[in-house]
């Protein structure tokens, strides 16, 4: 359990060495009770296409916010799932959290992989420093949150499409 952990803490862009091969992906998947569930912190800028975005906006429905950056391996490795996830749950709204990263470099990425939903531009990083139960403070990590706007849990390291499939039946 405890080499698990660690592997799902450093495996993060950036954070330590990789988690090892055959490493359990799902380990980093943490759901949060709905009792114990905290407010999130305001999470609102530019987003990469124009304009802004808030998290606010989408209160009443769960939304799946992606913090990534396209110099990321992890995060090239999942952003497919996404982009797929953005499909198959459409009662989701899917957001993503471009963290220290260049808009060119950021937007070619998505439109790679066809992932189509807002991003919110996080040039310092300060925006994924609002959210505690990030321990690694690394990339890739993936929060839920619920229909009140409270964090309901999170996926450290990269998303799988099982990872994700699990998070989204706990919360619905």
């Amino acid at each position: 359990m405890i080499v698990g952990l660690v592997a799902a803490l450093v495996s993060a862009c950036g954070r330590g060495a990789a988690a090892p091969q055959g490493a359990d992906d799902s380990l980093g998947l943490l759901i949060i009770a709905p009792e114990e569930r905290a407010a999130m912190a305001e999470i609102a800028g530019d987003s990469l296409t124009g304009g802004s975005i808030s998290l606010a906006d989408y209160q009443g429905q769960l939304v799946v916010l992606n913090a990534f950056a396209s110099w990321c391996t992890p995060c090239q490795q999942e952003l497919p799932v996404l982009a797929v996830g953005e499909e198959k749950y459409p009662q989701v709204q899917f957001v993503g959290l471009d963290v220290q990263d260049n808009d060119e470099a950021a937007l070619g990425f998505l439109a790679a992989k066809d992932a189509t939903y807002p991003v919110i531009k996080d040039p310092a990083g300060e925006l994924l420093a609002k959210f505690t139960i990030n321990p690694a403070n690394g990339l890739p990590v993936t929060f839920f949150i619920d229909e009140q706007g409270k964090v309901a849990g999170r996926i450290l390291g990269k998303v799988t499409a099982a990872s994700l499939a699990a998070a989204i039946k706990s919360l619905t």
